[in-house]
Formats: structure tokens, C-alpha cells, sequence
């Protein structure tokens, strides 16, 4: 059996399904796999009668009428495959042509002769639900992909432009994309002659957003972070390194147990958001932010309804890493009072799909408050490991002003770094961010490059949230204690 063929269009067949639904909007891929399933069946290369009610059955212009179509079919006598188009969008408000489809269904049993009724969405009526068999083409898998890229590639003559590590990366890449969007992607590089990876990564990649701003809730980010671009976090960058080479084609097909999510809590400012576009940035997967408010909102159709969508995209564009930030607030978690603030339903269903989710989607997860969150979510198999970010130690803050000095233009070598330190002991990492850019705002509005006494300057007019806050942050260090590592070698 070929192994593009969906295995839900086989088992219909198989179990001798006369009427079969398929909800997907590709249909030349359907029609594709139908083709396939048609010869493997028949054994020979029949037609495949085609029908919509703009163009009729196959070519009949005047059989347009979907109750005509469907009589044509129950007195017809030749065994094939019919594919009726868009049919479903046809049944409201016709309970004729749904009891001639019931009435269609009775007469094809044992006959040999299969209907194929496709549509993007799933309307299906009451009294059909009894006799269709319901498949969900889904998006191509990897392997569909590949097949499909080299066929494409073959095609167009540039098959020897590219050597199979670049099938495979284009290919895990392309993940999420429908099988038009990729043949439009390789035509747009054969017509400018350009195929290194540099190039057709980021194409592929904005493509994805673009698909991904379709689905409304998720978000690709493009904005990546080098591992070398962060100061401390010693034992984050260890745990992230270590499992590299776990996220790649190899390891996926090889059955390897995979690493299911990591979950983040500490200090706002600390880099919880920066660490989820670090471990993407160093696996080389795309990061993909599932934006609760959205899905909250209703603009999307029902909370539940939203959530469950994104959940099955992010499994369908898969692998990825998934990030979820302020997770306590995403789900309105509140532990005084037990409840989610009326999202129990999708907190609970996270938690399931959590324990099941295909291994190809890692969960970045943030919290600022985890004291708030259940037990049942730091618990192991879901997340398999809790760091805590604590304000960066003395040689951190070394490390973050180098990275951030040099980022605005000037010489780390020529700052005074024990004095940097000392005048920004207890400070986030974002706060030295913020005291830097606002020495270069300085320094520029005096015409003259910025130094040191430039941040000492503005650091004096900066209040640290470990002041403004400091029993909060006191508390939340006590509960990390026993139930968090540290994320950083040295404390604060």
C-alpha cells in the first residue's frame, strides 16, 4: 500500500463504505490519492467521475443539479469511484437530496461502486451520520512531502540542484504547508535559480506564518535568539544543548523517547520569554505562540473550540516548539478558589493533551506565579523540567552588559565592569537592557559615544523591581527551593 494514502480512505474502502465524506481543501491532493486507491482497487486506470455543481458530472455541463447527480449514479452500472464536490455545502435546507443520498446508500451496497463527497468543512447531517464514513485528510506528513518535493523538483528539471539533505530539511520544514503552497514555493525558486538552504528556510517560514495567521490563535515568531546572545543560565543552556540532537529527522524516525516540554517560573525580566526563543533558535525548529487571549475571546468560535483548533494545528505543522506565556494568566488559573475562571474545560483538556500529544511538538511554558497553577501541572510527564530564573549573580550581570553593550555599538573592553555590577546588584536582565539603551538615548542627545558613566547615570533614575517588589520575589525564591532547578549555576 502506498504510504501517502490517507489509512482512514483504505479502511472505508476496505469495509466496503459506499459513501465516503472527506473533509479537506486540497483537492488535487485528494484526487491524487483517489487516483492511487482507484488502481490499486480495480486493478486498471478507470476514470474517476467528477462532479460540482458548476461544471456537473464529468463534463455534463447540464447534470448540475446535485438530486440529478445522484439519480445518475444509482442507475448507472459501471464500478469506479464517483468524487462529488463541495456537496455538503448543499444539504441545508434540502432534505431531498439528504434522502436520496440515504436512499443512494442502500442501493450501492455490493456493488463495487464507491462516492467520494469532499468539502473544507464537516456539515454533516443527522440523518447521514449512520452512513458515511467520515475521513479527515489532514495535512501531508513528512514523508507525503518529501515525495512531493522531489516530484516537483523532477519536473521542473532542477532535481540535481539539491542533494538529500536538503529534501530533508525543505521537507521537515514545509510541515503545516498544503501540497499547492509548497509547489508555489518551489516554483518561485526555480524561476530566480536560487536553492541554499539560507534562502528557502525564511521563505518556507513566512509562508507558515502566513498559514498560521488563517488558524487566527497561533503566531509565528521570527525574532530568534543564539545561545551566545545570553548571559548566564548555565544549567539552562546545558539541559538545552544536551537534547539538540534529539530534534532532528533521524532521531524522529528512529523511535527515540523525546522530550515533552519545559516549564518556566521566576522573576518577571529574568528571560522566561527569551529561554522559549533560545531553545528554538538552537534545535532550528520554528516558535509558535498560542496566544490564549485569542483563543478566549470568542472571535474564533467557541474558547473550547479555538483551543482544540490550535492544539491540532500545532500537531499538524509539527515539529515545533509551542510557547505559552504567563500560563497562571492563559488559563486564569486561581488557586484560592479551585476554578479557571470558566476555562476548566480547556485547563483540563490541556492537561490531557499534554499526557498524549505527538512527541514532535515541545511545550515552552511560562509562569510568573507558579504558586498558583495545580499540582497536576508541574508533575512529571508533562513537563520535564522546571527551571527557576532568579535575578542573574555577579558574573551574569557581566555577561548581559557585554551582550548589550555591544548590541548598541560600543566596546564592552572599555567599561568598568565591577562598577556596572555593583551599581546593579538585584537587577533583572531586562532591566540592564533597559539601562543600556537608555545610556545610548543619553549619550546620543550629547552628541558622543556612550561609556560608563552613562549607565551609572541612568541606572541612578531606574528603580529595580526586586525593591519595588521585594517580598513577592522573597516568597516566590522560598518555593522554588525544593521544587525548581535552578536555571543559573551561581545564585543571586
Amino acid at each position: 500500500m502506498n504510504d501517502s494514502l490517507n489509512p482512514r480512505l483504505t479502511k472505508g474502502l476496505l469495509n466496503q463504505y459506499p459513501l465516503i465524506y472527506v473533509q479537506s481543501r486540497e483537492e488535487q491532493r485528494l484526487e491524487r490519492q483517489l487516483k492511487q486507491l482507484s488502481q490499486i482497487h480495480y486493478g486498471d486506470d478507470r476514470s474517476i467521475l467528477e462532479w460540482s455543481a458548476a461544471e456537473g458530472l464529468a463534463g455534463a455541463e447540464t447534470l448540475t443539479d446535485p438530486l440529478a447527480v445522484v439519480q445518475a449514479i444509482r442507475r448507472a452500472d459501471k464500478a469506479c469511484f464517483y468524487l462529488l464536490r463541495d456537496l455538503p455545502a448543499l444539504f441545508a435546507d434540502n432534505p431531498v437530496l439528504v434522502r436520496a443520498l440515504r436512499d443512494l446508500y442502500r442501493d450501492l451496497a455490493g456493488k463495487n461502486r464507491f462516492v467520494f463527497i469532499s468539502h473544507p468543512g464537516l456539515l454533516l447531517p443527522e440523518e447521514l451520520k449512520g452512513q458515511l464514513w467520515l475521513v479527515d485528510l489532514g495535512m501531508p506528513g513528512g514523508d507525503e512531502i518529501l515525495e512531493y518535493l522531489k516530484g516537483v523538483l523532477a519536473a521542473e528539471g532542477k532535481g540535481a540542484s539539491v542533494d538529500e539533505g536538503w529534501y530533508q530539511q525543505c521537507a521537515t520544514a514545509m510541515k503545516g504547508l498544503t501540497l499547492d503552497e509548497i509547489r508555489h514555493l518551489v516554483h518561485g525558486w526555480s524561476s530566480e535559480g536560487r536553492f541554499d538552504l539560507q534562502t528557502v528556510l525564511p521563505d518556507i517560514y513566512a509562508d507558515k506564518t502566513a498559514a498560521l495567521q488563517k488558524e487566527g490563535c497561533l503566531q509565528f515568531i521570527s525574532k530568534s535568539i543564539e545561545v551566545d546572545q545570553v548571559g548566564g543560565l548555565e544549567n539552562l543552556k546545558e539541559w538545552v544543548m544536551g537534547r539538540k540532537s534529539l530534534f532532528s529527522r533521524q532521531s524522529f524516525q528512529t523511535g527515540i523517547p523525546m522530550p515533552a516540554g519545559i516549564l518556566f517560573m521566576g522573576i518577571s525580566g529574568c528571560g522566561k520569554s527569551m529561554a522559549a526563543k533560545v531553545i528554538a533558535s538552537a534545535w532550528n525548529l520554528p516558535l509558535v505562540r498560542l496566544d490564549m487571549n485569542l483563543v478566549m475571546s470568542g472571535a474564533f468560535g467557541s474558547p473550547e473550540y479555538a483551543f482544540d483548533r490550535a492544539l491540532r494545528t500545532a500537531e499538524n505543522i509539527s515539529p515545533l516548539v509551542l510557547w505559552i506565556d504567563e500560563m497562571e494568566n492563559s488559563f486564569g488559573y486561581d488557586s484560592m478558589s479551585g476554578t479557571t475562571g470558566g476555562s476548566s474545560s480547556i485547563f483540563s483538556s490541556f492537561l490531557t493533551w499534554m499526557q498524549e500529544k505527538p512527541p514532535q511538538v515541545f511545550v515552552v511554558a511560562t509562569a510568573n506565579r507558579i504558586e498558583k497553577l495545580p499540582a497536576e501541572v508541574i508533575r512529571k510527564g508533562r513537563f520535564d523540567q522546571l527551571f527557576f530564573l532568579d535575578l542573574p549573580a555577579d558574573e551574569e550581570r557581566r555577561a548581559i552588559f557585554r551582550i548589550h553593550i555591544k548590541a548598541y555599538g560600543a566596546d564592552p573592553e572599555t567599561f568598568n565592569m565591577n562598577l556596572l555590577s555593583i551599581v546593579t546588584k538585584d537587577w533583572s536582565g531586562a532591566e540592564i537592557e533597559q539601562a543600556v539603551k537608555a545610556a545610548r538615548i543619553h549619550a546620543f542627545q550629547e552628541g558622543r559615544v556612550f561609556d560608563e558613566k552613562d549607565i551609572t547615570y541612568t541606572s541612578a533614575r531606574m528603580v529595580p523591581l526586586s525593591r519595588t517588589m521585594e517580598e513577592q520575589i522573597k516568597h516566590l525564591r522560598q518555593w522554588s527551593q525544593t521544587r525548581a532547578t535552578p536555571a543559573s549555576k551561581k545564585a543571586a
